[in-house]
């Protein structure tokens, strides 16, 4: 290939077969652009959160977290595509480009956030598996998943590193396949990476998130539907119900993800022949790498839509409640104030007590509302 040239070559050269694609600008410049969308995407569903104040529930750190680790990815996923475009020497060798350092830098950045942003969707998982199922709540080791999600995400994305295989990979910069870009000499261990370091583990994660996140709403179905045949109270069925609008646009977090890492992964599988790389693959994986961002932006955000809505409606209940049952009004203003439900699990009595609304933990009072209804039915 021509040393110091400035812009990417515009057609494989077949006689070195040892050049990018001849599309790899439009590539770059569509995977930018939608990942320019993605961090809007990212950035609305987090300013809700705090404007709602809904950080200091549990659940909604945790789908923060995941949709942070997004918004940080896209924001070097766009430095990846853009700053080849601005800078026709990222695509040299590294003897021949100061900035080849940069591309190193993004690949290592792009493999730690993507780890971080996996392991943060296992946990939205595994919370709701553990809180739905078998009634415990795991926010005890919150801090502590954190810690290991970050270090465990810096272990991995450091042995590229090590073994020196951060660089061009195909378009972007990632961990590299090929000596000197060329798809005729295969770098075994950057090949070798590429899966054990990134889809293999990925998918397969993914896929155990995916199954338990199936199998989760599948339980939340028979419960709902068996309390219904057996003619119970209205209440667990109400709560069932609400529990499944709540927790299936978490859920979908993982089996998204999955689908959004296949054309990846079908893309590095045909760079491991020693064939020139296909456009339409090439294109297929940049867009679904980038949309990780809007997808994830996008599932929180209907899931705050549908808890916010859900929860007013819950409130103008029990106050339409407390109206007809006790006559409670304040005497300033008219209206009825905000309250609490309490169960107790000895009888299963309830009980109403004012609270201020920023008091209210929504989680909190399904998990008292689901555990005492099945002692209630045991």
């Amino acid at each position: 290939p021509t040393s110091g040239r400035s812009e990417p070559p515009l057609f494989m050269d077949n006689a070195t077969n040892c050049s990018v694609l001849k599309e790899s600008k439009t590539i770059l410049v569509i995977g930018g652009s939608i990942g320019g969308v993605s961090i809007l995407a990212c950035l609305l569903p987090m300013f809700l959160i705090f404007y709602l104040k809904l950080h200091q529930q549990f659940t909604y750190r945790v789908a923060l977290y995941q949709v942070i680790a997004a918004l940080l990815y896209e924001c070097a996923l766009v430095l990846s595509s853009f700053t080849p475009l601005s800078n026709g020497g990222y695509y040299n060798r590294p003897s021949e480009n100061s900035h080849y350092p940069l591309c190193q830098f993004t690949g290592f950045i792009l493999q730690f956030l993507f780890w971080t942003k996996l392991l943060f969707v296992s946990f939205i998982v595994i919370h709701l598996f553990t809180f739905a199922v078998m009634y415990k709540n795991i926010k005890r080791v919150e801090v502590c998943y954190i810690v290991f999600s970050v270090l465990l995400s810096l272990g991995i994305a450091i042995i590229p590193f090590l073994t020196h295989t951060y660089g061009l990979a195909g378009s972007w910069c990632w961990i590299t396949s090929w000596r000197d870009d060329c798809p005729s000499d295969i770098l075994v261990a950057g090949l070798a990476e590429q899966f054990a370091l990134y889809y293999g583990p990925g998918i397969l994660l993914l896929t155990i998130d995916s199954a338990l996140a199936i199998i989760l709403v599948l339980i939340l179905v028979v419960r709902l539907y068996r309390k219904r045949a057996d003619g119970m109270e209205n209440s667990f069925k109400h709560h069932q119900s609400k529990a499944l609008k709540q927790m299936v646009p978490l859920l979908t977090y993982s089996v998204a993800f999955l689908f959004l890492l296949l054309p990846g992964f079908a893309n590095r599988v045909y760079g491991a022949t020693p064939h020139p790389p296909l456009a339409e693959l090439t294109l297929s994986s940049i867009v679904c790498i980038a949309s990780w961002g809007w997808v994830a932006g996008l599932t929180l955000l209907i899931h705050i839509i549908v808890v916010v809505w859900l929860k007013r409606r819950v409130r103008r209940r029990v106050q339409t409640t407390l109206l007809n049952q006790y006559g409670t009004t304040d005497a300033a203003t008219g209206t009825v104030p905000h309250f609490s439900v309490n169960y107790h699990l000895s009888n299963s009595s309830t009980h109403y007590s004012l609270q201020n609304e920023s008091d209210i933990d929504e989680e909190k009072f399904f998990f008292i509302e689901t555990a005492t209804n099945n002692v209630r039915n045991m």
